[in-house]
């Protein structure tokens, strides 16, 4: 019946759709890896990702390297500046509570240096800014981006028997 193929189709889509989930996991960690690796001896950053019989790059593979954070003692914080820059400490009501003034606090923030020993100081005055704490950055992360008709190129290569679905996908034989 006409409700049995369609059932079977979804069934079959399904069950695919889920190895093909796991080879993009495996295949990205992959290619993510060895980004981070080429980055690390020759600082390439992209790779531009190819198709047989095709000129252009159809994607590309970016790594994005995570900015160094910061943690800020938030009490200790208002302390200095209470000593330091006592007009840029607010206070605020019903319940009093003193903050660091929000413009003075960008302004700082935004020219704090690290140290080589890793202490964190005023770029302006060189002073040690012991409230604040340099956290570890996170893993290097990739994006892939598909260019310009990528997509439509991907299936045409598909379709025209460029691409070999079973050795792309790798299904384990059972």
């Amino acid at each position: 019946s006409a409700v049995q193929q369609q059932a079977m189709r979804a069934a079959v889509l399904k069950a695919l759709m889920d190895e093909v989930r796991k080879a993009y996991d495996a295949a990205r960690a992959d290619a993510d890896n060895s980004l981070v690796e080429l980055n690390g001896e020759l600082g390439v950053t992209t790779i531009e990702v190819r198709l047989p019989g095709y000129g252009a790059a159809v994607a590309q593979v970016t790594l994005t390297e995570p900015k160094t954070g910061f943690v800020v003692d938030e009490g200790k914080f208002v302390d200095w500046c209470r000593l330091e820059h006592p007009t840029e400490v607010q206070t605020t009501v019903p319940a009093p509570v003193d903050t660091v003034r929000p413009a003075f606090r960008k302004a700082l923030l935004g020219r704090m240096r690290v140290e080589r020993d890793g202490t964190v100081v005023d770029g302006e005055t060189g002073r040690v800014l012991d409230f604040v704490k340099v956290a570890e950055p996170p893993p290097p992360s990739t994006t892939l981006t598909f260019k310009k008709g990528g997509r439509e190129e991907v299936a045409a290569a598909y379709r025209d028997g460029r691409l070999a679905l079973p050795e792309l996908l790798a299904l384990p034989a059972e």
